[in-house]
C-alpha cells in the first residue's frame, strides 16, 4: 500500500508537469492593445544664459512641461587666490647678543574674501 501511494503521486505529478509543458507550447500573440498611443519624450533643454520651465498643453491636450538648465559657472581656483609673500631680510646677530626678527604674514580668507597682514617682531636675547 506504502508503495503504490508513491507509484500514485509520481504517476499524477509526472502528468501534470507532462501537459503543463506541452500546453507551454502555444506562443503568446504579442498585439498592441493601446489606443491613442503617443510618444513620451523626458529631458532638459540646454540653455544659452538662463534657466526656464515652461508649462503648456499640446494638442492631444495633455499637459507638458519643458525645462531650460541653467548655465554652468566656470570652477573657481582655490590656488589663483592664495598670495604667496617672502621677506627675504635677514638680521644677523650683533655683538651685543641681542637679535631681532620681523615677520610679516599675509592671510587670504577664500569664504570672506578678505585679506589680513599680521607683522610679528620677535627679540632674541642670549646671555
Amino acid at each position: 500500500m506504502r508503495r503504490f501511494s508513491k507509484i500514485c503521486i509520481f504517476t499524477i505529478a509526472l502528468i501534470i508537469l507532462t501537459l503543463s509543458l506541452a500546453l507551454a507550447g502555444a506562443k503568446f500573440n504579442n498585439e498592441d492593445t493601446a489606443k491613442d498611443r503617443q510618444e513620451n519624450t523626458f529631458g532638459t533643454e540646454p540653455g544659452d544664459n538662463t534657466s526656464s520651465n515652461e508649462f503648456g498643453t499640446n494638442d492631444a491636450g495633455d499637459t507638458t512641461i519643458k525645462s531650460k538648465a541653467r548655465p554652468k559657472r566656470e570652477p573657481v581656483d582655490w590656488y589663483d587666490k592664495i598670495i604667496i609673500t617672502v621677506n627675504p631680510d635677514t638680521s644677523w646677530p650683533k655683538g651685543d647678543g641681542t637679535t631681532t626678527s620681523t615677520t610679516t604674514e599675509t592671510n587670504y580668507d577664500n569664504s570672506t574674501d578678505t585679506e589680513t597682514t599680521t607683522t610679528t617682531t620677535q627679540e632674541n636675547k642670549t646671555w
